[in-house]
């Protein structure tokens, strides 16, 4: 397929990162290809020009958050739809699930459907809640992309499409583990406004508990100056420790507190012992207990098929709990050693660099 027209969506900050890497790699080999895309910071700058809508508009976290914010998710679904009656060659749908599967569902029903490629990068989690959702993965899809290696044998078997290359994060960064001594306690609570209104107030007591001074990481969804106003305002005293602009900035640190999502992935393939913390609103917890079928939420201990990596959720999720964890890994001894083990371990099973060449090979074949 000669494709000329891309159009990406992606509605987290995660995602844009992966959505800046996949245009990047693409324009390696097609330099000529048109992109649009809505996402954030990174994505435009891959693109050299502004995405037509960005993520503060997108991202919403939990079912009370898209409940709250109904109207906006349902525009922003009639506006994607308007977008995507244009002549695109290749729609790429970064995660987000939620949003993207409605797009593909309602796609796949348009009658010029054939003429394009619909292609979703990450697996949705269909593997710990929602399975059926598997049967829109087969229809609506030209190809399902699964970043986490024991993704692909579930999917197949179920009839999709998935490919696996490995974790695009591996080149992220270069492979060295020295220790950095300005870096001790690394705090990395999300990205989303509602991770951190529920996570920053925790994450700064446990620092202070530990004693500590800490490397807050920015997600680069947020400027320096936006992200110190909103740590100010859920604190309502200046933040202590610094603010660093990507997880890279954590590398050689001690240790990590961190939210569950992809920042626990891009830890572990720094090598950077980690506690693992979330809260989200009881509504969503509640539903999410009564679906989700696995016992683990980090991607550390998903891929590791253990809990290698200590999580507190919800009421659990305190600075007492935080710090005591904090604590054991901190110190020189077995379970400080266990876990560099274990994360070494994690690294060698998300495959080798280069993997987002290689999905964007692999989509110019489709």
């Amino acid at each position: 397929m000669a494709v000329k027209r891309v159009f990406i969506l992606a509605g987290e900050a995660s995602g844009d990162v992966l959505g800046a890497e996949f245009v990047c790699a693409l324009r390696a080999v097609q330099p000529e290809w048109y992109f649009d895309a809505w996402g954030g910071p990174e994505l435009s700058r891959a693109m050299g020009k502004p995405v037509l809508r960005g993520l503060e508009s997108l991202a919403f976290m939990g079912f009370l958050d898209v409940l709250r914010n109904s109207r906006r998710v349902l525009a922003n679904l009639h506006e994607a739809k308007a977008i995507l009656e244009e002549p695109w060659d290749l729609v790429l749908l970064v995660d987000y699930p939620g949003f993207n599967l409605r797009l593909a569902k309602w796609m796949a029903k348009r009658p010029w459907r054939s003429d394009r490629r619909v292609v979703q990068l990450v697996a949705p989690s269909v593997w710990a809640w929602k399975e059926s959702r598997v049967e829109i993965l087969t229809k609506a899809f030209d190809a399902v992309i699964p970043l986490l290696p024991f993704e692909p044998d579930f999917l197949q078997q179920r009839g999709v499409n998935a490919p696996y290359f490995g974790h695009p994060a591996q080149d992220r960064y270069e492979s060295d583990f020295s220790t950095n001594p300005s870096a001790g306690l690394v705090l990395a609570p999300g990205s989303r406004r509602s991770e951190l209104e529920r996570l920053v107030p925790v994450f700064s007591a446990t620092a202070e508990r530990l004693g500590q001074i800490p490397l807050w990481i920015r997600p680069s969804s947020w400027s320096e100056t936006q992200y110190r106003v909103l740590l100010r305002s859920i604190l309502n005293a200046e933040p202590r420790g610094t603010i660093a602009q990507g997880m890279g900035s954590a590398k050689g640190a001690r240790l990590a507190l961190v939210a569950s999502g992809t920042a626990t992935l891009e830890l572990g393939i720094l090598g950077i012992p980690m506690v693992v913390a979330y809260r989200v609103d009881p509504l969503s917890f509640a539903i999410a207990k009564r679906l989700v079928a696995v016992k683990h939420v980090s991607l550390v201990n998903l891929v590791l098929g253990r809990g290698a990596v200590a999580e507190h959720l919800q009421e659990s999720c305190n600075p007492e709990n935080l710090a005591r964890e904090l604590q054991k890994i901190n110190a020189e001894g077995p379970e400080r050693a266990q876990m560099l083990d274990d994360l070494a371990e994690f690294r060698s099973m998300l495959g080798d660099s280069g993997a987002m060449d290689r999905i964007a090979h692999y989509v110019l074949t489709l």
